[in-house]
């Protein structure tokens, strides 16, 4: 009887530690799994910044192919009707979750 007794407070407590174990390991793994599947997406933006050489209008808007700096455009600027030109180039970027 004496050896019953033992062995039952020998072995409930170590399955009871091998339960919570695995319990903590399932709950961590999920966890991590849940933070490794998070995707982050950037995303990247081109922008052209154009310049009236009379009056220094100036006017943002996004790059086209074929844009470089000083190329005159055929945009025109609205105070004095002069032609556009590309003084820069820039990019953005923002980043999505």
């Amino acid at each position: 009887m004496l050896v019953n007794i033992d062995l039952y407070t020998v072995v409930i407590p170590v399955i009871i530690a091998i339960a919570v174990a695995v319990t903590l390991f399932y709950v961590v793994s999920k966890d991590l799994r849940n933070i490794m599947s998070t995707t982050v997406t950037q995303r990247i933006s081109e922008y052209a910044t154009l310049r009236c050489p009379t009056c220094g209008y100036v006017k943002v808007r996004e790059f086209r192919p074929g844009d470089y700096v000083g190329k005159v455009e055929e945009d025109k600027c609205p105070n004095d009707g002069s032609n556009l030109v590309i003084v820069g180039i820039s990019k953005e970027a923002s980043i999505n979750q």
